[in-house]
């Protein structure tokens, strides 16, 4: 009997985590360049497995909380320095010695010409560098799909690069829309990265499919919440039984 109660505590608790998971993502649905995370489960042990080295009890847990790096909708602002990437990769950004990835183009340039995200991360240009503007007295910013940066007509040094990398599923949540380079991790240059400026990407959640989903899993968890309490009444009825006679 106990084993029974176990199994439907460990899936209460992993319904718990996949709500806190659904939340998130709801929580977000407004955020530029945010990607949902999917929640994948699976059973710890199986077969011969469960019978030897489980005692019979089968539990359930989160196999894999996974981004979702589909593209979002782009959405029109006119700003100048709002970028979207339409395709695969991320924009490179830095803060200190730190790499990261993200989609979110909202920018701005600071009192010394550095081009930075809302967050205040460098963006890093084709060169790896920092990327950096010279715009005093500039009247006009325009930036083609391919990077390239022209200011009141003339085309500059800099330019935006799009990169992708090796193995997006080693990619480490580091915040909202950010990525930190998992172990083996690296990126290069996505030639093919189109950039769109004047536009943002918007979150890549569908609100409707989250809310059918927090649905599932609130019904998933009260199911396992009443087997654990079936089972501690069958439990506390042994007890008696036992001190019968």
């Amino acid at each position: 009997m106990g084993s029974g109660k176990y199994s439907a505590l460990s899936g209460a608790v992993a319904r718990e985590q996949a709500m806190a998971n659904i939340a998130a993502n709801l929580a977000n649905v407004t955020t530029t360049g945010f990607k949902r995370d999917r929640v994948s489960f699976a059973s710890v042990l199986r077969g011969a497995s469960q019978i030897e080295a489980g005692r019979g009890i089968n539990h359930t847990r989160i196999q894999q909380i996974a981004a979702d790096f589909s593209q979002g909708g782009l959405q029109e602002t006119g700003r100048p320095l709002d970028l979207a990437i339409d395709g695969e990769g991320f924009f490179k950004v830095r803060r200190g010695g730190e790499t990261f990835y993200t989609r979110a183009g909202h920018l701005q340039i600071d009192e010394n010409g550095l081009v930075k995200t809302s967050e205040g991360l460098n963006l890093v240009d084709a060169a790896n560098q920092p990327l950096q503007l010279d715009t005093t007295t500039a009247r006009e910013i325009v930036i083609a799909e391919s990077g390239e940066i022209s200011v009141d007509g003339e085309v500059t040094d800099g330019r935006i690069q799009v990169v992708t990398v090796n193995d997006p599923k080693r990619l480490v949540k580091a915040g909202a829309t950010l990525y930190r380079g998992g172990e083996g991790v690296t990126d290069q240059p996505l030639e093919t990265g189109r950039v769109i400026q004047g536009s943002l990407e918007t979150a890549n959640v569908n609100m409707m499919e989250e809310m059918a989903a927090m649905i599932r899993t609130q019904r998933s968890f009260e199911v396992h919440h009443k087997a654990i309490e079936s089972y501690s009444k069958l439990g506390e009825k042994l007890d008696e039984l036992g001190t019968l006679g």
